[in-house]
């Protein structure tokens, strides 16, 4: 009890009443709206709180704000546990906070933190059922909003990146009562597509916001997907559960689009360089096949080679027979007929062997070569096919083309090398055209259309 006798000085009287504020309220919990809020250069946040009918400032010391897990903007309905105290140079009640977060928030987190515990504990998040994003994706599923930023996001960045991937919109709504239900749906009618791969995306937003891709069937749907699915939501600090259950995680939805899609012009140059390997292949092969030719001819011995070596066998015997006849002339004069006779028989019958071996091996070589021949051949037709699917003639014949300036042999890659009245050079299948430059329109002009044309 304070005597009224007693005479305070205003400091001594200031720290009776912070004295008395800390000692009488303690820790305080209470809700209300940001009317103001400004960050020190300390670090230390100084905000008004609010409702309809009164004001209190409060002030959260750098210590403890950086555990709050959010920056407070004007207008955010918070909860917070403070203490009463005054500030006595300036004479001034605040709050010193300790924690603070979004109201509402409390009951969100505790169910975030329940299902994930029991999901994770199922098994549901584990690396081992989660499926190996395609090396290379052509066609892609998208499940978002029309309407949503992250679908811009997505085809700006396929459109920069990855020309070559076409994807279908699963419009969906990403958020209150109806959005589980409907991105349940979109993701079943993508996952039935037959897509290479599927992205699930939507902007950042807060926990409220976010808490369609909290939902325990829309987790357990993205599990589900048969096709690869990368899940992007909000941004680097917005961690859905649907996140965790999907083969793989994006930060955002234009990383969701870059982690999907290799660029367009690395896959091109991978297309160089199988062309080239492949020619030098075909080159080297039929270098080979050339090579085994020549050796099998150089191993064959022709039929004018084998006759010669008849007749040489047989100019040989010619020459021994008459000293044969004479000394069997001279040791058998009664049996010279009959060893003429005997001799003239083994010629003729030697000649006609001759012939019909020499026949019997030109046959068999002339068969050998005509199948070597047709094998080469076949061989040859097969990979020249193969060149010409992938020769850049082929690419012109399916309906592209190239442009190049009227004079001049480089290759016009984007907008920004070309002016309006500029004339160029068009290289079709079956020639070339002379066109005049109109007008040029960005990427951004064929992403309104193609946003316009998925309505």
């Amino acid at each position: 009890m304070i005597d009224f006798k007693t005479i305070f000085s205003v400091s001594q009287f200031a720290r009776q009443l912070n004295d008395h504020f800390r000692t009488q309220f303690g820790a305080i919990r209470i809700q209300g709206e940001i009317a103001s809020i400004t960050r020190a250069s300390s670090g230390h946040w100084y905000f008004g709180l609010k409702d309809d009918a009164a004001q209190l400032k409060a002030v959260m010391f750098r210590q403890r704000n950086v555990l709050a897990g959010f920056l407070p903007v004007v207008g955010d309905k918070v909860e917070i546990l403070a203490q009463l105290a005054m500030y006595e140079q300036r004479g001034e009640l605040q709050l010193i906070v300790d924690v603070i977060k979004k109201a509402g928030q409390g009951n969100l987190h505790e169910q975030y933190l329940q299902l994930k515990a029991r999901l994770t504990q199922e098994g549901l998040f584990d690396s081992n059922r989660k499926k190996t994003l395609p090396t290379v994706v052509f066609n892609l599923g998208v499940v978002t909003s029309l309407q949503a930023a992250a679908l811009a996001d997505i085809k700006q960045a396929l459109a920069r990146r990855a020309p070559h991937v076409q994807y279908t919109v699963y419009h969906t709504a990403v958020q209150g009562e109806q959005a589980a239900a409907q991105i349940i749906d979109a993701l079943q009618k993508a996952d039935a597509a037959g897509h290479e791969a599927i992205v699930l995306c939507r902007g950042g937003g807060s926990l409220e916001d976010l808490w369609s891709f909290n939902i325990e069937a829309v987790v357990r749907a993205v599990a589900a997907c048969k096709t690869p699915i990368v899940v992007g939501v909000g941004h680097e600090s917005d961690v859905t559960l649907a996140e965790f259950a999907a083969d793989l995680r994006a930060a955002t939805p234009t990383a969701a689009a870059e982690l999907i899609s290799r660029p367009t012009r690395e896959l091109l140059g991978e297309v160089d360089g199988l062309y080239n390997n492949l020619r030098r292949a075909l080159r080297h092969r039929a270098q080979l096949l050339v090579q085994q030719v020549d050796r099998a001819e150089l191993g064959l011995l022709t039929p004018t080679a084998y006759v010669n070596a008849l007749e040489a066998r047989l100019s040989n015997a010619n020459g021994r027979l008459p000293r044969l006849v004479a000394r069997h002339v001279r040791q058998h004069t009664d049996s010279l007929e009959q060893i003429g006779l005997a001799l003239s028989a083994e010629i003729t019958t030697s000649l006609d062997l001759a012939g019909k071996q020499s026949q019997r091996l030109n046959e068999s070589i002339n068969k050998a070569q005509k199948r070597r021949l047709v094998t080469l051949d076949s061989a040859l037709q097969r990979w020249e096919s193969i060149v010409e699917a992938v020769s850049p003639q082929r690419t012109l014949e399916r309906g592209y083309a190239f442009l190049q300036p009227q004079r001049g042999n480089a290759v016009v890659r984007s907008i920004n090398q070309i002016e309006a009245g500029d004339k160029l050079r068009a290289t079709l299948a079956d020639g070339e055209i002379l066109v005049n430059v109109r007008e040029k329109t960005g990427t951004s002009g064929l992403l309104g259309k193609d946003a316009e044309n998925s309505r």
